[in-house]
């Protein structure tokens, strides 16, 4: 993987893009993109594998964090806030563990607001966070529907961005 190293203006800009977000780069000495296969990214900062950029069909390019940033990283204190919850039942909690996307009849409760396009974290029903989407409707939209695919499953535990991560925090 090529990793490049952003300069202050580039960092200060991908920072006032990502809103709230972006304070995680606020004091950072060094924010790294290393480019993955299909136009995806990962943003390294301070040697913490923080952000990933991927496309999503329909919706465009998304950066949300990493759930390595959530899980092990003192950076990630607070980022979850930020984000809406959708909690899942145990029956869907293998599924999206191994890429599926989140349907409708798996979910058991919503927490927050968001809109098509926007991140939303997944948990199971222990308040555990599993992956991370980008929700395909509007939560008024979700909360109507009775079935079909409701969340793009960008990012799960145990995939190939998790080892990635695990990887790179332990260089």
């Amino acid at each position: 993987m090529k990793r490049v190293r952003l300069s202050n203006k580039e960092v200060k800009e991908l920072a006032a893009s990502l809103g709230r977000l972006g304070e995680i780069l606020k004091n950072a000495d060094v924010v790294e993109v290393g480019e993955l296969e299909g136009g995806k990214a990962i943003y390294i900062v301070d040697k913490t594998p923080a952000l990933y950029k991927a496309e999503v069909q329909g919706l465009g390019e998304v950066i949300i964090p990493t759930l390595y940033l959530l899980h092990k990283s003192p950076m990630g204190q607070g980022v979850a806030q930020l984000y809406p919850h959708l909690v899942v039942d145990a029956g869907a909690v293998n599924h999206i563990l191994n890429g599926a996307d989140v349907m409708r009849p798996g979910i058991k409760r919503v927490e927050g607001d968001f809109d098509k396009g926007q991140p939303v974290l997944i948990e199971d029903e222990k308040g555990r966070i599993i992956a991370i989407g980008v929700s395909l409707y509007s939560r008024k939209e979700l909360e109507a529907a009775e079935k079909g695919k409701m969340v793009y499953n960008a990012h799960y535990l145990g995939d190939k961005l998790w080892k990635l991560s695990l990887e790179l925090a332990n260089k």
